[in-house]
């Protein structure tokens, strides 16, 4: 079983401490967070690829110094509507490089991770094995797809300095939707990759007055429109406007939010998008997941992808409304 460290908590300067987390409320959350792990599925309506927030939620009351009975009655109430973790596929049906967006295999990347964390390359670190994975096996754009869940889930990994919130976020990057890998890929980090010299602001303009987004998406597509706009061209267009950017850590963070507030209209009630939301709830994780980044260019990568990700959202979002 996988625990979290009262000691680690005290001496962690990116946990805010706030009265009520002890011992027993810390040994509270890791039962329910392992109980999650061996009982539940990601999704916990697995055609729409709805995720399962347990742990999230669990977590982020945690923090917020929540009772042991409180953590308890969380888990309760939001296990009823939860899918059971199928069993492991045949381990000769399984490939970790060609089962990528398949939910079936889940659980097989599920134990796949909690292998690799254990493999001597990484010695059970878990930002290792995310900045590996991330950067050198393509899953930069994995983790942000399904709407960020995976780079919130990896997040909470790192904040809490969790390794089954680690193995879960991976697994859940590997059968999530993959197609903001489209998207990363058109960034072009394998070439020679100057930084841009705009701010977003500026790239918001942009965008808004570039009519070669007007024949992209419709209201009238038929769901998925993420998928849509990505046939009829759209990554492209996003990258090259992502590429302009002059990258800021500060500034990433400030988008993430601005995104999600723009979607409101003057003289209308207020109505806050689902998947702008998730930009800026991510966006809380953005300090945290590159800090802990090794490799100072890796660190440029994730804010670039991160900002071209939120660009995507916010035209997927405003074609629809």
């Amino acid at each position: 079983m996988y625990t979290l460290s009262y000691d680690t908590f005290i001496n962690n300067n990116d946990i805010c401490l706030l009265p009520g987390i002890n011992p027993q409320t810390i040994e509270t959350c890791c039962d329910l967070l392992q109980k999650n792990r061996e009982t539940h599925h990601v999704f916990f309506y697995i055609p729409g690829g709805f995720h399962n927030h347990i742990a999230h939620h669990l977590l982020a009351a945690l923090g917020l110094g929540a009772s042991s009975s409180t953590l308890k009655h969380i888990y309760e109430k939001q296990t009823k509507i939860q899918q059971p973790l199928v069993a492991l596929n045949q381990k000769n049906d399984f490939n970790a490089e060609k089962c990528l967006g398949n939910d079936n295999y889940y659980h097989n990347y599920l134990e796949f991770f909690e292998n690799e964390l254990k493999n001597e390359k990484y010695h059970g670190s878990s930002i290792d094995l995310i900045e590996d994975y991330v950067f050198n096996k393509g899953y930069l754009g994995l983790i942000l797809g399904g709407a960020y869940h995976p780079f919130i889930h990896l997040g909470y990994a790192l904040e809490f300095q969790s390794k089954i919130m680690t193995i879960e976020g991976l697994a859940m990057a590997a059968v999530d939707r993959i197609n903001m890998n489209e998207i990363v890929e058109h960034l072009n980090y394998d070439q020679i990759n100057n930084d841009g010299n705009r701010t977003a602001l500026e790239i918001i303009d942009l965008i808004l007055n570039d009519r070669r987004f007007d024949e992209m998406i419709f209201y009238t597509d038929p769901r998925p429109k993420t998928d849509t706009f990505l046939k009829r061209g759209g990554a492209p267009l996003i990258a090259e406007y992502a590429r302009m950017w002059k990258v800021d850590l500060n500034e990433a963070r400030q988008i993430s939010i601005l995104v999600n507030t723009a979607a409101l209209r003057p003289k209308k009630e207020p109505r806050l998008d689902f998947f702008l939301m998730h930009a800026t709830t991510s966006g809380l994780f953005l300090d945290i997941i590159v800090h802990s980044l090794k490799n100072k260019e890796n660190q440029l990568k994730l804010i670039r992808a991160k900002f071209a990700v939120d660009l995507f959202i916010t035209l997927h979002v405003d074609d629809q409304n």
